[in-house]
């Protein structure tokens, strides 16, 4: 793997910031990005108080009866917060977890996070945990990946995987899953892997929704197949603004030559048009696909306004 690492020293506010700005070349999950990972001292919200990064164990949180929510920080705000407790609250009912949390909390921590972290960009990863009995739960930064400003033009490289959720509903850890998927991505160079269940349609990708168009009519797996993300709540409330028709039904894998064009929406990607998908090719340029990016960019900025 070839790498560049520039490390710059920063003074601020009388503490000592590192910031270790990576450019990569290759990474597992994609290849030719950027990442830019603060390695101040960094701080982590829990249920036992605020705690430093070294003292945080990533199996402890991360079990297999654990729920999750990741939420992107742009200018210091958590985009669409109430959207993500909602999933939240969702998914703790739907597994079974014996734990009560207030969207007033819920803020409150995040704001905890970003105050006491001095950032005010990045991803959080929210991770509630029953332990024998016990419920522990962290807020934390985690490493990123934003597509770089060329994929939004040129789109991006996926594939299939015959895979699928368990509980597609509940956002849980399903660390064999994700194992398989950041496997196959890693080694045929992709950004993203869509998931074929048994029947052979075409559900979600690994982590993210996707959409199909064909003729200007968006095609998107129904909500019981799918974890439904917050980006893509947006992306159907943008199709509604826009006139645009959303049918909620899974694509056939063998039909995938009859529509012009994808994407995937997630937090991290926001509304990422897909170049390929396999060896079939898909229209970057398609008009109503940069409507919706467009006006998924505008939805974002005006909670940002409200927020700020």
């Amino acid at each position: 793997m070839m790498f560049r690492d520039n490390l710059m020293f920063f003074l601020c506010a009388n503490n000592f910031f590192w910031l270790h700005r990576i450019s990569l070349i290759e990474t597992p999950f994609s290849f030719r990005v950027r990442l830019q990972v603060l390695k101040d001292m960094k701080l982590i919200v829990t249920s036992e108080g605020l705690i430093s990064a070294d003292e945080y164990s990533e199996t402890s949180s991360d079990a297999e009866n654990s729920v999750y929510e990741v939420l992107r920080v742009i200018e210091g705000v958590a985009l669409f917060a109430e959207d993500h407790y909602a999933r939240l609250t969702n998914s703790v009912r739907l597994q079974g977890l014996n734990y009560r949390l207030s969207l007033a909390e819920f803020k409150m921590h995040i704001n905890e996070l970003i105050s006491s972290n001095k950032q005010t960009i990045g991803n959080v990863k929210f991770t509630c945990s029953a332990n024998n009995g016990q419920i522990s739960w962290i807020y934390r930064f985690i490493h990123h990946r934003y597509p770089e400003p060329q994929e939004y033009i040129n789109g991006v490289c996926t594939d299939l995987l015959f895979a699928e959720r368990n509980n597609p509903n509940a956002k849980v850890v399903q660390s064999d899953l994700r194992n398989m998927a950041n496997q196959q991505m890693e080694v045929a160079n992709l950004s993203e892997v869509l998931l074929v269940n048994q029947e052979g349609k075409i559900t979600e990708g690994s982590r993210s929704n996707v959409f199909l168009i064909k003729s200007g009519t968006l095609y998107t797996a129904p909500t019981s197949m799918v974890l439904e993300g917050v980006t893509r709540q947006k992306v159907m409330q943008c199709c509604r603004k826009l006139g645009l028709q959303v049918i909620e039904q899974a694509v056939d894998v063998d039909s995938l030559a009859e529509f012009d064009a994808a994407f995937i929406s997630g937090t991290s990607p926001k509304v990422l048009p897909v170049r390929l998908i396999g060896d079939r090719k898909f229209d970057v340029d398609n008009k109503a696909m940069r409507q919706i990016m467009l006006a998924y960019n505008q939805l974002i900025q005006a909670y940002i306004r409200k927020y700020c």
